[in-house]
């Protein structure tokens, strides 16, 4: 469904805007916005609804993603269920689209795709936008926990030069090198993880789609992020480490 994913190991996972626009009407599929719900109201993709926290965290422990029940009645309001396609986008890079189709992987649901360039693609290619918000038919969310898709700190420190295995830091360089805290009372980095900022993924233009395979293959090289390793990623997914 996406353009230009040859070598990619998991191509299904992106889709391109002209995709979406084709399927705009499609009663299987729910369009996900995850920019922040300011950013949505002035303007999103015809049908696409807005969680009312974009980056899903627990309201009463803003460092973990919510609760089973929390994100069960999240989904379900936006008329998500077990069986719908979502299709996520934003307008930063698939930053808080990738943390969205990480949730859902992590509460057992794999039907979602991520567009690629997101909103400013779909913005500057003409599609239609509108500031109309849909209401959706409540559905009917499963969660299933995949603990699998958690790494965490024990599992992380015997990781540590453990041969066969690659930490891999994507925050940016001054969260790597300690310049910037972004309010944590400790910086720096997890000794011994190789860096590789996640925006080094992404085209350096003013849409941000994901970069063909070669390129993506040859930056891991350089920065020692070796595919063909385990890799630990250390995300900025609420401070935490995800596998």
């Amino acid at each position: 469904m996406a353009e230009n994913t040859s070598g990619y190991p998991n191509p299904h996972l992106l889709v391109e805007t002209g995709w979406l626009a084709e399927h705009l009407q499609d009663p299987n599929i729910r369009i996900l916005d995850c920019d922040v719900r300011d950013a949505y109201r002035r303007a999103h993709i015809p049908g696409a609804v807005c969680p009312k926290e974009h980056y899903m965290k627990n309201p009463e422990n803003n460092r973990l993603i919510m609760e089973p029940e929390q994100f069960a009645e999240e989904m379900a309001q936006m008329g998500i269920g077990d069986d719908t396609l979502v299709v996520a986008y934003d307008a930063s890079g698939g930053v808080y689209a990738a943390r969205f189709w990480w949730c859902l992987r992590y509460y057992g649901h794999d039907r979602c795709v991520v567009v690629n360039g997101g909103w400013n693609k779909w913005l500057k290619e003409g599609h239609p936008v509108t500031y109309q918000e849909p209401k959706p038919p409540r559905a009917s969310f499963t969660p299933k926990v995949c603990d699998d898709l958690v790494c965490r700190v024990d599992y992380l420190k015997e990781a540590i030069g453990k041969p066969g295995t690659v930490i891999w830091d994507v925050r940016s360089v001054g969260e790597w090198n300690g310049a910037n805290s972004r309010g944590n009372q400790r910086v720096g980095h997890v000794p011994g993880a190789a860096h590789l900022e996640w925006l080094n993924c992404v085209t350096r233009d003013d849409v941000q789609t994901v970069k063909p395979a070669a390129e993506l293959r040859a930056a891991s090289a350089a920065s020692h992020t070796d595919t063909l390793l385990q890799e630990l990623l250390v995300c900025r997914v609420s401070g935490a480490v995800v596998e």
